[in-house]
């Protein structure tokens, strides 16, 4: 069953925790951006992992590939040669068009770990959690959804 990583938008306190694990994690590499929404507010952007995701069919050499059981695009680094399609492709900027050792950072979902992602564990406010996609339709926190598009901000 596939799982992605929700953010609720009303838990986030921009204390960037979740980068630096990612980071920890990677050798300074990190995995999950933090974007800044019209000045007001500064976000944790992870993967979407798409149905369909536009970063695979940008790929010139077949480095990124997704698995239809569990729905995780991932990025061989042995096969990226750093061209940045898919940084152009991905419609929500998640994957850095600046490269480090010339070759893409694309999120896995820390697939090598059973508890799920680092960024999630870290994270301190709880504003990120890993849900399947039967959870997120009927996961609800105090009496609202949590938002399911990455620039919605609920006003106050």
């Amino acid at each position: 069953m596939a799982k992605r990583i929700v953010l609720d938008l009303d838990l986030c306190c921009g204390c960037r925790s979740c980068e630096a694990a990612c980071k920890a994690a990677f050798k300074g590499e990190a995995r999950i951006r933090h974007g800044d929404i019209a000045g007001e507010a500064y976000l944790p952007l992870a993967c979407k992992h798409c149905n369909e995701p536009l970063c695979l069919a940008a790929c010139p050499v077949d480095a990124i590939t997704k698995d239809e059981a569990t729905g995780i695009v991932t990025r061989s680094a042995m096969i990226c040669i750093g061209c940045q399609s898919c940084a152009y492709a991905c419609p929500f900027g998640v994957i850095d068009a600046p490269l480090i050792r010339h070759i893409s950072q694309k999120c896995d979902l820390c697939s090598d770990r059973e508890e799920g992602p680092r960024c999630v564990a870290a994270c301190s406010s709880g504003a990120l959690k890993f849900l399947s996609d039967k959870e997120i339709k009927k996961h609800q926190i105090g009496m609202r959804m949590v938002s399911k598009h990455a620039f919605y901000r609920r006003s106050p």
